[in-house]
């Protein structure tokens, strides 16, 4: 007799949507890139204290919903060997070394009873030397992540010493129980951190030369053995982790906030981290994800990502795709769900030697097994779903989407008709979340002085002048077209009207304030959720990121130009949103 075993899956026909999904009403909010913001009390990088900050000045002013980039671990030891640069180097969030934990970097410390109580840490924080640092780090006008990165785990390493010597009882106990209920997927990563550690400069596990490159060998056991310590100091970095992001979405939802935290899951592993180290079997190592060549991209996009095997993932029953969505939907009250399409196909591709234009082949996946696994856990974790659907859609895609309840997502400057003129608010699809743009694409400002343009042309990613011409060119009808969009939703004043015209052949002006019409349109949309980028609520106009590059451009790094004590004490935030609220559809 052959004995056999399958995953039995019995899953609702749709996610999970909420009241006021139901109701149909029309909620707003704001997104931001975590890391971006800076305040008095931060130490290099942005913090869910300030991350609470914006939530309170949001449910404040009517807002239901704050999104964020994806928080996934990321560690110092990954970027401070001899080939990085500050300013150079992959800290992309969509490529951490686990997308199962939440990146310690982000830790409010200074809320810690630990760090309140540790002398150590007391003692350090008053050295001249580290002040100094610390106000370094906070000045700079880029994130500097790997020293950022190191002050912290100084700071966590004394904290912890202190939390295991002389912490208070309870914790210690709710710590025990957070390392039995993470189990081996913690302890694995919290090796790995670790073992990183120790390969000071060789980043990438599949260049470990003592053994520890395969997860079950001797020379990985022995480590864990004699490195016990070291990792208890990683999982006790989790648990504080994990604690805080809880804490802000319990924070958002006493708000009354409709929704709160707004997280958002990459659709692919980072090839040298611990989730493909520790399962290399469910993964294809020799490829990566991306996106074949198109007029925007004309020499197509390679994310860095390495694909889930298929055959693999349905052998191991899909158990790492499980996990990955229900860590994902713990602190949320919605999950974007990064690139969607890859639930029915990813573009698997490789870059040919001589030829600047990625090659590759789109591979299926069972697209019916995967969305019954959103469903079944965005019901259990009461969360509603985003697919984030931009790009090469396959066809039918997002009536399938729309049919099991996953939102689609809407991006203004993207929403044209065949003819090139945006699409009217009023016929946004309401099952749809709706933003001016998104981090990988330009600002208001930047939309309107070709920055994306420019910056794509000087990290060399058009194949030739005619096609960088090309997008020039059409963002010149763009600007016409937002003019004639705006003109016909009576959103331009006369001053605003002359300020766009004078510049809309070149762009080579900003019209000042042309952030507002762009919000006051997305607002009107028939979407269910709009949200205003942070950034263009003050006017940014550089990129946050270029995608299709990692030295070429400083991805990842720009700080918002204001503090949340400026954002908290000055009106621009307020007054945003309070015409956002304006124009939303109102409820029947």
């Amino acid at each position: 007799m052959v004995k056999t075993e399958s995953l039995l899956i019995y899953a609702p026909q749709m996610c999970y949507l909420p009241d006021f999904i139901k109701n149909q009403e029309h909620i707003y909010g704001v997104s931001l890139m975590l890391y971006a913001l800076r305040s008095e009390t931060s130490i290099g990088i942005g913090d869910f204290g300030d991350l609470k900050e914006i939530i309170r000045l949001t449910a404040a002013a009517g807002g239901d919903v704050v999104g964020i980039n994806p928080l996934g671990v990321m560690s110092p030891y990954t970027l401070s060997s001899p080939l990085f640069n500050l300013l150079k180097g992959d800290v992309s969030p969509y490529r951490s070394l686990s997308r199962l934990f939440i990146n310690y970097a982000y830790l409010d410390l200074k809320s810690e009873p630990d760090f309140i109580h540790a002398p150590d840490v007391k003692k350090f924080m008053k050295n001249p030397e580290v002040i100094s640092e610390i106000k370094r780090l906070n000045e700079s006008n880029n994130v500097l992540y790997a020293p950022a990165l190191q002050i912290k785990l100084k700071l966590l390493t004394m904290m912890y010493q202190y939390f295991i010597k002389k912490g208070d009882k309870s914790r210690q106990q709710e710590f025990k129980r957070y390392k039995k209920i993470k189990g081996e997927e913690l302890e694995n990563l919290c090796v790995f951190e670790s073992l990183l550690e120790a390969h000071k400069g060789t980043s990438f596990w599949r260049f470990w030369r003592d053994g520890t490159d395969d997860i079950h060998s001797a020379a990985t056991l022995a480590f864990k053995e004699n490195q016990k310590e070291r990792i208890d100091l990683f999982a006790y970095c989790h648990w504080l982790a994990d604690k805080e992001v809880k804490e802000v979405q319990k924070f958002a939802k006493n708000l009354k906030m409709k929704i709160g935290l707004y997280a958002d899951m990459p659709i692919g592993a980072a090839s040298n981290g611990a989730e493909v180290w520790e399962n290399p079997k469910a993964y294809v190592l020799e490829t990566g994800v991306g996106a074949p060549a198109d007029p925007m991209r004309p020499r197509g996009q390679s994310w860095g990502f390495t694909p889930y095997h298929p055959m693999m993932l349905a052998k191991q029953h899909y158990a790492p795709f499980i996990k990955l969505v229900r860590e994902n939907m713990t602190y949320a009250g919605a999950l974007r769900i990064d690139h969607a399409m890859g639930l029915r196909r990813l573009f698997w591709g490789f870059f040919a030697e001589n030829n600047p234009v990625v090659q590759g082949a789109y591979v299926y996946y069972d697209m019916k097994t995967l969305t019954a696994i959103l469903t079944l856990e965005s019901n259990r974790s009461k969360c509603l779903l985003i697919g984030e659907d931009l790009g090469t859609v396959p066809a039918g895609f997002r009536e399938y989407m729309a049919e099991h309840g996953l939102l689609s997502y809407k991006v203004f400057f993207r929403q044209k008709e065949k003819d090139g003129s945006f699409i009217e608010p009023k016929n946004y699809m309401y099952m749809s979340l709706a933003q001016s743009s998104t981090h990988d694409q330009a600002t208001s400002c930047g939309f309107w002085s070709n920055e994306d343009i420019e910056v794509f042309k000087s990290c060399g990613l058009y194949v030739n002048y005619e096609q960088y011409q090309s997008n020039l060119d059409g963002r010149k009808k763009d600007r016409e077209n937002m003019i004639k969009a705006f003109a016909k939703e009576g959103l331009l004043s006369a001053k605003m009207k002359k300020m766009m015209t004078e510049s809309a052949q070149t762009g080579d002006k900003i019209p000042e304030g042309i952030e507002a019409p762009v919000n006051a349109y997305g607002a009107r949309t028939n979407s269910a959720l709009y949200l205003v980028r942070l950034c263009d609520i003050y006017a940014q106009k550089k990129l946050d990121n270029a995608p299709g590059t990692i030295d070429e451009y400083a991805n990842w790094r720009l700080k918002l130009s204001h503090t949340i004590e400026n954002i908290r004490e000055t009106p621009e935030f307020q007054n945003t949103l309070a015409d956002i609220k304006k124009h939303r559809p109102k409820s029947a």
